[in-house]
């Protein structure tokens, strides 16, 4: 059995002529669209973000407004905030002695 297994593990590293170096050429390909993509992001509209550097800690000073970055994977990440300004509306009931009881409501804007 473990001459069947070594036989056969020979016979797939003797692969077509050219395979070694078109299996490197894939994993560098891979390997480059991997660190690619890890160091882009997008922060959307609506949105503002800082950095976080594993060796610094938050850079106070740089604020990321919406569009696409770039950062040093591995060592950097975004916080993404949310700094849109939402409507609230706040709804309070009324019930007098002498008034039936009905509720009022009023609609206020500002960051929540």
């Amino acid at each position: 059995m473990a001459q069947n297994l070594k036989d056969l593990a020979g016979r797939l590293s003797a692969g077509p002529r050219g395979m070694g170096t078109a299996l490197k050429l894939l994993l560098g390909t891979s390997a480059m669209a991997y660190g690619v993509r890890e160091s882009v992001f997008t922060v959307e509209g609506g949105h503002r973000a800082i950095f976080f550097n594993w060796i610094s800690g938050v850079q106070q000073d740089t604020i990321l407004v919406e569009g696409l970055h770039f950062r040093i994977p591995w060592f950097q990440y975004p916080i993404i905030y949310d700094i849109q300004a939402r409507s609230r509306k706040i709804s309070f009931p009324i019930d007098g002695e002498y008034l039936p009881a009905s509720a009022v409501s009023t609609q206020c804007s500002g960051a929540s």
